[in-house]
């Protein structure tokens, strides 16, 4: 059998082998292979391998977030702390309604600040008694407290026992709430609300927050757990009737109700009648703007919260009244509110006081007592004052005919466009 020599084939001519590149380089030495090999794996091992995750980005997407978080919710101040549970006091129930730790900060309270030395005397007959605010400076009787960084401070008002609660403007972050003692010492007791209201005293706060409304009672400048139920987010608490609530429906539209605090879920009621509520008799009746039927202006009424708000008396023989600031006497007796000093639809607004022994006759007594107020009212015994919308204090006796006695500037260099604010009592 003859055996085929392979080895004499020539590769050119086989048409499975055709060449159209280069021949594989097969004498190659085995250290030369060994060498390759190492470099191989020495590059292997030093190139970074990615990771799964970034540890370093998402630290900074996280703090981003916090920030983002802390931005929002209004907690600017670098000196406070979110306090969600009050040692044994945060219980919470299932149900519409429950007792619950509000969404609070507590500030470290601030040192007694430096009382500066009175420019200009603020003394006399225009404000003895008085407190007020201007700018970052608390004016008691004449005597100026620096309130440092509180502020603006949209109401005010003394706490039984002494000192005050301050209430901020609105703003981005909604409403603060500072506790400020007699020696100027300051703590926040209440930050991220949408609307606050106090009750007389300043021992109760109640306010809105998302779709909440909350109740709680304010104690050594601390905001003890209250109760709270879902509510509309166009209802805000206005003032208190009592123990329970007051709370306006709509911002742009009549309509009020009463929330009970005794546990009760909130309910909107049928009232669309009511355009505001300018004060409380000491009876618990409130005296309130009404729409009636087709008058072509609000009338004059008294509600009873214990009723869901009915009407019990209704005056329409009073001058066209405006919603917004006014206030009622302690004893019930006057109304000051702002409406229209006569009878065409083009009069001035100007401040009118309002017996409301005869308001609900057919011939009510209304007197002008100066210009139009821009903010809360101060009742200091037989004498009110007001702060007024060309830029000065009114203060008068309701019980004398003539308009005011006195009429001076709130503050010297204080424009018309920033008023004072009283700290007073309010009325509601």
């Amino acid at each position: 059998m003859n055996r085929v020599d392979r080895t004499r084939e020539t590769p050119v001519n086989r048409v499975d082998n055709p060449r159209g590149g280069p021949e594989r380089p097969f004498g190659v030495a085995q250290p030369d292979l060994e060498q390759a090999l190492r470099e191989t794996l020495t590059r292997q091992v030093a190139a970074p391998r990615p990771l799964a995750v970034d540890p370093a980005g998402h630290a900074v997407r996280r703090a981003d977030r916090m920030r983002r978080r802390r931005t929002v919710a209004g907690v600017a101040l670098s000196a406070v702390a979110f306090v969600t549970v009050s040692a044994g006091l945060a219980q919470l129930r299932t149900g519409p309604t429950g007792y619950t730790s509000p969404t609070v900060v507590i500030g470290d309270p601030s040192g007694p600040p430096t009382v500066p030395t009175p420019t200009v005397t603020l003394t006399g007959p225009a404000f003895s008694g008085l407190s007020l605010i201007s700018g970052s400076k608390l004016i008691v009787d004449g005597r100026l407290i620096d309130l440092g960084g509180i502020g603006p401070v949209d109401r005010g008002l003394p706490v039984t026992g002494g000192g005050w609660l301050l209430i901020g403007r609105s703003g981005a972050a909604g409403r603060t709430v500072w506790s400020v003692k007699t020696d100027g010492t300051s703590r926040v007791v209440l930050a991220g609300a949408d609307e606050v209201a106090v009750a007389p005293g300043g021992q109760r706060l109640a306010w809105r927050e998302g779709p909440q409304l909350f109740v709680a009672t304010v104690t050594n400048g601390q905001v003890v757990p209250g109760v709270r139920t879902p509510a509309p987010e166009t209802a805000a608490p206005v003032g208190f009737a009592g123990d329970d609530v007051l709370v306006r429906l709509r911002p742009d539209q009549p309509g009020f109700a009463i929330w009970r605090t005794n546990g009760t879920p909130f309910q909107a009621g049928k009232d669309r009648s009511v355009r505001d509520v300018h004060g409380r008799l000491p009876d618990g009746r409130l005296v309130a703007l009404v729409s009636v039927g087709t008058a072509t202006r609000p009338c004059l009424a008294l509600l009873d919260p214990t009723r869901d708000l009915a009407r019990t008396r209704t005056g329409c023989a009073v001058p066209a009244l405006r919603e917004g600031a006014a206030s009622v006497s302690p004893d019930g007796r006057w109304l000051l509110v702002t409406g229209s000093s006569g009878t065409t639809p083009s009069a001035e607004d100007a401040a009118l006081l309002i017996d409301l022994q005869r308001a609900f006759g057919p011939t009510p007594t209304v007197r002008p007592v100066g210009p139009a107020m821009v903010g809360e009212v101060s009742w200091l015994g037989p004498e009110a004052v007001y702060p007024a919308a060309d830029g000065t204090l009114i203060r008068f006796r309701p019980d004398r005919p003539d308009p005011a006695s006195t009429s001076t500037p709130t503050v010297p260099g204080l424009s018309a466009e920033d008023p004072p604010v009283l700290v007073a009592p309010p009325a509601r």
